[in-house]
C-alpha cells in the first residue's frame, strides 16, 4: 500500500521510477546502477524484531570519509544514479553525517536517507534542509504505538512521532526534503488495525505514506521470532530478483555486494572494495551478471545462503513499475 500527499510525481525520484528498465529485467543492464546504497555506519540504537543486526557477526564500524569520498567522486560522473544511506546501521550515527550529506549533494547527486528518526535533532534537520537533501524517509513497523513498540525494541512511540512532526515544522511550507515513511506489518496486526486511518493521520505531516509486509525470512532462526513465522509466510513466493537489475551495496568497510540482505558481509555476495575495484567494473563483473542471470532470471535462489531465504512479496512499488 503506497499513498502520496500530493500524487507520485511529487516524489523526487519519480522520473527515475520511469526510466527504462525499473523494476525489469534489463538486457543488456545500465552502464551503472539505478542506485548506490551505502552504510556509513552498522551501529544501531534499536533491537529490532526483524532485523537482520540479530544473527551479524560483523564488527562495529564507520565508513572512512576518504571511502565516501571516493564513492561520490565515481557516482557523480553517471548521470541518473542516485545514492541511498542505508545498511545495517542508522546512518544518522555516522559522526560526520552532515558533511556526508553536503560532500554528496555538492556533487549534484541524489540522496536519500533510511532513518530510524531517533537521533534527528533540529540543528540536523536544518542542515539537511541547507544541503538540499531529497528524501528523508523514517523506517517504522506495526501501525499503532503498541505495535511499535513490540517490534522496535529500545525505541518509543512518543520520541519517534516527535521527531517526525519535528522534521515536517522545521521544513515548512519547503518541498525538501521530501518526507516519507515506510511501515510493515505482522501479519497478527494486520488484523488489528486499520491501515486507512494510519495513512490518513500520517499524511497530515508526510509526503508519503507506505505499508508492507514484514519479512521474517532472513530472521526465522532466531528464537522470538519463530512463534510469528507460520502466520507470516503463508502465500509468499519466491520471484526474479529486481535488486540485481538496480543497485550495488557498499558496506561500511568499502565491502562491494550484490545483496543488501547479507548483514555478515560474505565473501560470496562481494564483488570488491572500493579503492581496488571501481564501482563500474563491480557492476559489469562476470560475477554480478552471474548473479543476474541465478536470481533474476532463472530462479536459482537456493545457490546462496541470503538468496534463499528472499522471496519479493511487496507490492508497494507497483504503482511504478515500468511495462515492458
Amino acid at each position: 500500500m503506497l499513498k502520496y500527499r500530493r500524487g507520485p510525481e511529487s516524489d523526487p525520484f519519480y522520473s527515475l521510477y520511469q526510466s527504462p528498465g525499473w523494476l525489469t529485467d534489463y538486457d543488456p543492464p545500465r552502464p551503472f546502477p539505478f542506485w548506490l546504497n551505502l552504510e556509513l555506519t552498522n551501529r544501531c540504537q534499536l533491537d529490532c524484531f526483524f532485523c537482520s543486526r540479530q544473527t551479524s557477526r560483523r564488527p562495529l564500524g564507520e565508513m572512512r570519509f576518504d571511502t565516501l569520498r571516493l564513492i561520490v567522486e565515481e557516482a557523480s560522473q553517471h548521470q541518473g544514479c542516485g545514492l541511498r544511506l542505508t545498511g545495517w546501521g542508522e546512518p544518522l550515527l555516522y559522526p560526520d553525517i552532515a558533511p556526508a550529506v553536503a560532500l554528496i549533494k555538492s556533487a549534484g547527486l541524489p540522496l536519500k536517507i533510511y532513518t530510524n528518526g531517533l537521533a534527528l535533532t533540529p540543528e540536523l534537520m536544518d542542515s539537511f534542509i541547507a544541503a538540499g537533501l531529497d528524501d528523508l524517509q523514517f523506517s517504522m513497523q506495526g501501525l499503532t504505538p503498541a505495535q511499535y513498540e513490540f517490534n522496535r525494541r529500545r525505541s518509543s512511540y512518543p520520541r519517534f512521532r516527535a521527531a517526525v512532526e519535528m522534521a515536517a515544522q522545521r521544513r515548512g511550507t519547503g518541498s525538501r526534503p521530501f518526507l516519507s515513511l515506510l511501515t510493515s506489518v505482522l501479519a497478527d496486526e494486520a488484523q488489528a488495525a486499520d491501515p486507512e486511518a494510519f495513512t490518513s493521520d500520517w499524511l497530515t505531516w508526510l509526503d508519503k505514506v507506505a505499508i508492507d509486509l514484514t519479512n521474517l525470512n532472513f530472521v526465522q532462526e532466531v528464537e522470538r521470532v519463530r512463534p510469528f513465522l507460520s502466520r507470516q509466510s503463508p502465500g509468499l513466493s519466491r520471484g526474479p530478483c529486481v535488486d540485481v537489475f538496480l543497485a550495488l551495496e557498499v558496506k561500511y568497510d568499502g565491502l562491494i555486494q550484490f545483496c543488501g540482505q547479507d548483514a555478515n558481509g560474505l565473501p560470496e555476495h562481494s564483488l570488491g572494495r572500493v579503492g581496488e575495484t571501481s564501482l563500474a567494473e563491480a557492476w559489469r563483473s562476470p560475477k554480478m551478471n552471474e548473479q543476474r542471470q541465478r536470481v533474476g532470471r532463472d530462479l536459482g535462489h537456493a545457490a546462496l545462503s541470503v538468496c534463499r531465504n528472499c522471496c519479493h512479496n511487496t507490492t508497494k512499488y507497483d504503482l511504478f513499475k515500468v511495462k515492458k
